[in-house]
């Protein structure tokens, strides 16, 4: 396998660490910081994986099913979080992280652990809420440390033979507007109706709830499918039997961050 200098350099990071605690969720990034944690040091690295009402549960097993394969010593963790966050609010990711963040370094403070996390360094230029609260609780982002942007990221995990065209898939809280008072029905609503994509062979999905509107987003590269009357009509009435009213179509495709425009 030819080596890559990032990976050589990301390596090398993890041997100064000694011990390490990894964040996974089974995305591309932290599950090339957990795999590059265990490749350098075996049983000295655990990947933690949260379960938790936001995140869906084939989310959760999809990460059990890639630690076993690729040999990660690996736990999943149940918590519960704080009820501001299914408020919603413009601060959302920035509680949930906090929240999340102080659990793990709990759970790593008496084992001696380094708390990492798989956040990489585009990550940290786009202001992201959730990035305040790392550096409040002292999490370590290794990828960002190196200056490892999301487009290296695919390029060394393709070369140590890990998935890199996973598409991202954050937290289901993602899909409401700030304000709207997220309910157990409509996690189920949204999860129900991305699934519903997927199977239809889409890879980018987006469902955003919208009160009784559904308003999909998939890849721009996507949507003539999405168009053609019989897939569209599957979509429209498997989206109504779910309890939307309202079926509509973002012409723009997904784009990350929409959500903060309405």
């Amino acid at each position: 396998m030819t080596e890559d200098l990032d990976l050589i350099r990301l390596e090398d990071w993890f041997r100064r660490v000694g011990r390490a605690v990894v964040a996974y969720s089974g995305g591309v990034d932290s599950t090339l910081v957990a795999f590059t944690a265990h490749r350098v040091l075996g049983d000295r690295s655990l990947a933690v994986t949260f379960r938790h009402r936001l995140v869906e549960r084939e989310e959760v097993e999809g990460a059990i099913d890639l630690a076993k394969r690729i040999g990660l010593n690996h736990f999943v963790m149940d918590i519960t979080l704080p009820e501001s966050v299914m408020e919603n609010p413009r601060d959302r990711c920035y509680i949930c992280k906090k929240h999340i963040m102080g659990v793990l370094k709990s759970f790593a403070r008496d084992s001696g652990y380094e708390v990492v996390d798989g956040s990489n360094y585009d990550d940290f230029q786009e202001g992201r809420p959730g990035i305040r609260a790392l550096k409040e609780e002292g999490i370590r982002s290794p990828l960002a440390e190196l200056g490892i942007g999301k487009q290296r990221v695919r390029e060394i995990s393709r070369v140590v033979g890990l998935d890199y065209k996973k598409p991202s898939r954050p937290c289901l809280a993602t899909r409401f507007p700030y304000g709207y008072r997220i309910r157990p029905e409509d996690l189920d609503m949204v999860a129900s109706a991305e699934n519903l994509l997927r199977e239809e062979g889409f890879r980018v999905v987006r469902v955003r709830h919208l009160g009784g509107i559904a308003k999909i987003e998939v890849g721009s590269d996507e949507i003539t499918k999405l168009l053609r009357e019989e897939v569209r009509n599957r979509v429209a009435h498997g989206l109504k039997a779910l309890g939307y009213k309202l079926v509509v179509l973002d012409l723009e495709g997904y784009r990350s961050g929409k959500m903060d425009e309405i």
